[in-house]
Order: C-alpha cells, then sequence, then structure tokens
C-alpha cells in the first residue's frame, strides 16, 4: 500500500486559526482563561500513552536529534513547522505530543502521543480554549456512528467504494485522506483500524486537525487574507469535480475547505439516473455548497438564476458561518452579514424567504401526497422505496412512477437536505420548486391537494413535517447497503 509509512509518523496536534493573538498558552484563550473546562488539562494527560507517563521534555532540538524529524527523514516537520506561528511562539513538538525523552531514547508508537489521539481537539484546546468551547456546540464535534460501525462491517462499500469515512470520520480525514494513503490498496483490517478508532478514541465528525495543516504554512489564506494553515482553499468556483455522476474518490477530495464534505456526492438529475436509482435520493444530504453554487437540480428548460453573491463573496461558507473565526459555524446577523447587510435587514430577509420556501415546499408534498392517494390508494407512494419499506410498506413497481413525479421528488429532496431554506440561494431553490410543479401540472391537476391539509397550518408545524421527511428518508438510507 502506498504511503504505508504513514500509520506511524509521528503526527503534530493540529491548531485552530482564530486566536492568532496568542501569546503563550497560559494567554488569552488558553487554560486559564476563555471558559475552557478545568479539567482539561487533566484531559490532556489521559490522551498519553501509559509509557510516556513518566517522561521527561526535552525541547525541539531533542526531537531533532540523530536526524529523526529533522531533515534526513522524508517529512523535515522541524523544518516545516519553523516556520509557523506555533514556533513564533513556543509552541513546540512536545506542547502536543507530551514529553519526548522516552521515545527519544527508544522510538516506538506506544511511547508518544501520536495516533489516533493526537487528533483529538482536546490537544489543541491546551492553548485555544475559546475555540475549543466554540467547536463543542458545533456538529462537528460530535459523530453520526452508523457510517462507521458500517465501515467496520463493510470496508469495501463504505471506505474504499463510497468513501463516507472521508467526512465521518475526522481521524480518517487527517490520517488518510490528507496522509495521502492509498485508499483502494488499504485492507479490510486497516480500514477497521481507522474506523474503530474513530469510534473508541476520537469519536468526532471534524476536529481541528481536519481542516488545519498542524506543522506547516500553506497556500491557503482565509477570507481576510491571513495564514492559519489551512489545509484547502475557503474559496472555489470551479464546481466540476463535485458535479452530476463524480465518483466518491474525486468529490472528497473537491479542493474547498467546507464542500469536501458538504457537497452532494454526485447528485444527479438526469431522468437515466431517476430511473435507474430510485431506493433513496441520489443526493448526500450534504448539498449545501450544491445549493449555493446552482447545481443538481432539475432545472427544466429556460433561463436558471444559478448562483447570487453569496456564491463569489470571498470565502464562501467561512464569510456567513465564521464571523471572527467563530468555530460554532453558527450564522450570525450582525457580523457575518455585513456590510452586505445590516443585522435587521439580514434578519428580515432570512425570514422572509425562508418562510416562501417552506411554504412552497410543504405545498408541494401535499401534491405529491395528493397523486400518490389518487393513484395507489396511499399519501406515501411518491416516497423512494427503501422510506417506504423503512413505514413497513411495500412500494410500488417504480415503472408506474411517472418521470414526471420522479423529477419531483429529486427536486423536493434537493431543497429540503440542503436545510436552509432559501438563505443559501432562493433563486435556485424556488426554481426548483417551480420545475417540480411543472412537473406534477402533466400528471396531476395543479389545484388537487389533500383537503384541509393547509388550513389553520403554521410555520413551525410545516418545518416540523418537513423534517421527519428528512431524518426518516436519513433512517431509511442505513438500514440496507448503498
Amino acid at each position: 500500500m502506498k504511503a504505508r509509512h504513514f500509520f506511524g509518523i509521528i503526527a503534530a496536534a493540529p491548531f485552530l486559526a482564530s486566536l492568532w493573538a496568542l501569546q503563550s498558552c497560559a494567554g488569552q484563550g488558553g487554560p486559564l482563561g476563555g471558559g475552557i473546562d478545568p479539567g482539561l488539562s487533566a484531559a490532556f494527560l489521559a490522551l498519553l500513552p501509559a509509557a510516556q507517563k513518566d517522561a521527561a521534555y526535552i525541547g525541539a532540538t531533542g526531537c531533532t536529534d540523530n536526524g529523526c524529524h529533522g531533515g534526513r527523514d522524508e517529512e523535515v516537520v522541524y523544518h516545516q513547522w519553523i516556520d509557523t506561528k506555533h514556533a513564533s511562539v513556543g509552541t513546540t513538538c512536545e506542547s502536543c505530543h507530551g514529553p519526548g525523552s522516552v521515545h527519544r531514547d527508544g522510538p516506538a508508537e506506544d511511547n508518544i502521543l501520536t495516533f489516533p489521539k493526537i487528533t483529538s481537539a482536546v490537544v489543541c484546546a491546551q492553548c485555544h480554549g475559546k475555540v475549543y468551547d466554540e467547536w463543542r456546540l458545533s456538529q462537528h464535534s460530535k459523530l453520526i456512528t452508523s457510517p462507521i460501525m458500517s465501515a467496520v462491517q463493510n470496508p469495501s462499500t463504505y471506505a474504499r467504494n463510497s468513501r463516507c469515512v472521508s467526512c465521518h470520520s475526522g481521524l480518517w480525514r487527517t490520517q488518510i485522506d490528507e496522509g495521502g494513503v492509498d485508499v483502494p490498496s488499504m485492507s479490510n483490517a486497516e480500514v477497521q483500524v481507522i474506523a474503530n478508532n474513530t469510534l473508541n478514541d476520537v469519536p468526532h465528525t471534524a476536529s481541528c486537525v481536519t481542516c488545519h495543516d498542524p506543522h506547516s504554512n500553506t497556500d491557503y489564506l482565509s477570507d481576510d487574507g491571513k495564514q492559519v494553515q489551512l489545509r484547502h482553499s475557503v474559496f472555489n468556483a470551479d464546481t466540476t469535480e463535485i458535479g452530476p455522476g463524480m465518483p466518491a474518490a474525486t468529490f472528497t477530495r473537491f479542493n474547498q475547505i467546507c464542500a469536501q464534505c458538504h457537497n452532494g456526492r454526485g447528485a444527479n438529475p438526469a431522468d437515466s439516473a431517476l430511473t435507474s436509482g430510485t431506493a433513496r435520493p441520489n443526493m448526500h444530504d450534504s448539498n449545501q455548497f450544491n445549493m449555493l453554487m446552482g447545481i443538481g437540480g432539475v432545472e427544466g428548460s429556460g433561463p436558471v438564476i444559478r448562483n447570487t453573491a453569496h456564491a463569489n463573496i470571498p470565502g464562501q461558507c467561512s464569510k456567513c458561518h465564521m464571523p471572527d473565526s467563530r468555530h460554532s459555524f453558527t450564522v450570525s446577523f450582525d457580523k457575518g452579514c455585513n456590510p452586505c447587510h445590516t443585522a435587521a435587514d439580514a434578519a428580515a430577509r432570512t425570514s422572509v424567504v425562508k418562510q416562501e420556501i417552506v411554504d412552497k415546499l410543504y405545498a408541494l408534498r401535499n401534491r405529491m401526497n395528493a397523486w400518490a392517494l389518487a393513484t395507489f390508494g396511499d399519501e406515501d407512494m411518491w416516497e423512494y422505496t427503501a422510506t417506504i419499506t423503512g413505514e413497513g410498506k411495500t412500494p410500488p413497481n417504480q415503472t408506474l412512477v411517472p418521470i414526471q413525479v420522479k423529477r419531483t421528488r429529486h427536486n423536493y429532496y434537493f431543497v429540503l437536505r440542503d436545510k436552509c431554506f432559501g438563505p443559501h440561494n432562493f433563486p435556485y431553490a424556488d426554481h426548483l420548486i417551480r420545475i417540480a410543479n411543472e412537473n406534477m401540472d402533466e400528471v396531476f391537476a395543479s389545484s388537487a391537494s389533500m383537503p384541509g391539509r393547509d388550513a389553520g397550518m403554521t410555520y413551525e408545524r410545516k418545518m416540523a413535517i418537513l423534517l421527519s421527511d428528512l431524518e426518516r428518508t436519513k433512517r431509511a438510507g442505513w438500514s440496507e447497503d448503498e
């Protein structure tokens, strides 16, 4: 296997970019401030292997003795690190890897903090406490266990082929994808080691090191032009690699720091794809960048407003979701939306477009329900087959479902799975719903709907129903192999 040695090298701990005023680990944002847990230092010590517990600190030059990490090995870790912000403020190898005397005297993986636990955000929190607290509030700090467990049980499908683990395991992304490992040549056992380490040691979708290179300055600057050691670009307008039908090996390596994962994984609106793939939506429920850029929906004929200013601002995702380098990734109207909008304007626009898209999406759902009830006697029968089966029902033969309905349900889930309901790209979302309704017009009267369904229905209730569709389809997606 190419780059097999990567499993054994000492990885550096990642760092977060938002505290570049950092002067030392006891300064602002460090363990003595920033709201960090008082027991976090103990949490760091708990990461150290038993053989390292009694080790002494030897300094950065101790790590370069005998050419180990200084120039004779191919990683030239020390020489990459020396130019970083970490080096300039005295954050050395042992700040992240722990004391190195035992490892220097007898180099081994079990006497130094290395993979998998070196990727824990706890390591970075020794200095970046405020950012760690923000990250813990985000979904990145959580783990969806189903795809990881599936990789243990079926390494070929969920790791080597579909690459689910590339975006569901921060450890995999760091150790394997960013490490240059040849994934197709990995054995089942090697896949299972990383998957089990994710479940047991670093149960996070993404940690600091997923996005930041721990050892080196990079060519990818933040949206405000700062060197923050990002692994990938914060801006990419070329969507070729996440286009319809692209393979997992391509779209999981897309050079956009957020969209390498937040893309539709080859979402394909072609009639041929909608006819051959009827078990579940063919876009993953992470198609935010596809929506932002306006690609992947059934668009019909005629002009399409493909994207808006949101797709072209510096930083794209990070401009709105990371104001002040906020690592909770929540949009801030007062900071994330200026100078284009005032906070009041942004809040008002968001409320209006979300209300409109939710109303239209719910009405579209009603039309599909009404069609299914009239055609099959059951309002769920417009759904994808895995979802219907998950409800304990028998789906109809998909040849009996017209292509117009297949196009409609594709657009319904494309808008729904974005989970933004308008602000990412209102013109495109609105266009897809209009095209879906035009398709339904061809097979079902436009005036037909489920009687009484909209009477007195609040926005909150409509949203809850839409999100329930999202959840049941997501559950059905893991009820059988892809």
